[in-house]
């Protein structure tokens, strides 16, 4: 065994115990991968993040990160809160850093005052895919037809880790959402059969000027939805510039969930995703070396 430290970190969250919570295992570079994705089945949250040496000369370090089924290319909420944790146990509150993941180099900006801070990622340029019916979709998420945007199609994305966005007409159907988790599966299953495990459904619905409201459904989160996604949020900030040129966008999730979460996009140069951290916890772990 091997005792290693840990933080605990809540993503995009106005205060402590909101947002998305994260589990992040320094120092792992002695940690197998079935021993990493064992620790994060257990941990039970959306993903968990182990913090290793870089394998390329331009990332400061490398982080892994895995859901409760498997380990993931790229993560936005893992990546605000690994960063916040490595700067947390360094003594540097501001910072900015070039981070590794299965996707690849991202920078990201730190700006810590003891436990709390704002951090900033830049994401890959967004892949857009092809558009889709919603219809088997809409019946997966408990959803009537009409429910579906009359103008903003469903369409799938990524800048790292594939979604697909569902705009709604309002924010009432988005709140009374319910997945089928069998439904779902069938129909992730007809679209993407690859990767539909992995594949979020970010349903979305305008509040007002600027401001969105987002729930994201997923066949690999404990529950079948996340509280925050911030790989989903860069995608969907580029779709609405292409769609209606909208460049500054605040997303609102998990408030079903009694998790509310704060996302920021800024499509102006490239795709930025910001939001706000709390450092809630540090302690060591001990896990299977090896």
């Amino acid at each position: 065994m091997v005792r290693l430290p840990i933080t605990y970190v809540d993503v995009f969250a106005a205060r402590p115990h909101e947002g998305n919570h994260l589990p992040v295992v320094h120092s792992a570079d002695q940690l197998s991968t079935s021993t990493m994705a064992a620790f994060a089945r257990r941990t039970r949250q959306s993903e968990t993040s182990f913090l290793q040496s870089p394998s390329v000369s331009d990332a400061d370090y490398r982080n892994r990160i895995f859901t409760v089924e498997s380990e993931i290319p790229f993560a936005g909420h893992p990546t605000l809160g690994a960063a916040a944790a490595l700067c947390h146990q360094a003594g540097t509150p501001i910072r900015e850093l070039m981070q590794q993941t299965m996707h690849g180099v991202h920078r990201v900006r730190v700006k810590l005052d003891g436990n709390s801070g704002t951090i900033s990622m830049a994401q890959s340029a967004c892949e857009f895919g092809e558009e889709f019916d919603a219809s088997s979709l809409l019946r997966a998420l408990g959803l009537p037809e009409d429910a579906a945007h009359p103008t903003l199609p469903v369409q799938m994305l990524s800048t790292g880790l594939p979604m697909i966005v569902i705009p709604l007409t309002s924010p009432e159907p988005l709140h009374s959402a319910r997945m089928d988790r069998v439904a779902l599966g069938q129909a992730l299953e007809s679209i993407e059969s690859g990767s539909a495990m992995s594949l979020n459904c970010y349903v979305v619905a305008e509040e007002s000027a600027g401001e969105w409201s987002a729930r994201s459904f997923s066949l690999d989160v404990v529950g079948g939805e996340d509280p925050a996604t911030g790989s989903a949020a860069g995608p969907f900030g580029a779709y609405l510039r292409e769609r209606i040129g909208l460049t500054q966008v605040r997303i609102s999730q998990g408030v079903d969930m009694g998790e509310p979460s704060r996302l920021r996009v800024d499509t102006s140069d490239g795709i930025v995703v910001s939001g706000d951290v709390h450092i809630i916890g540090t302690g060591t772990v001990s896990l299977p070396e090896g």
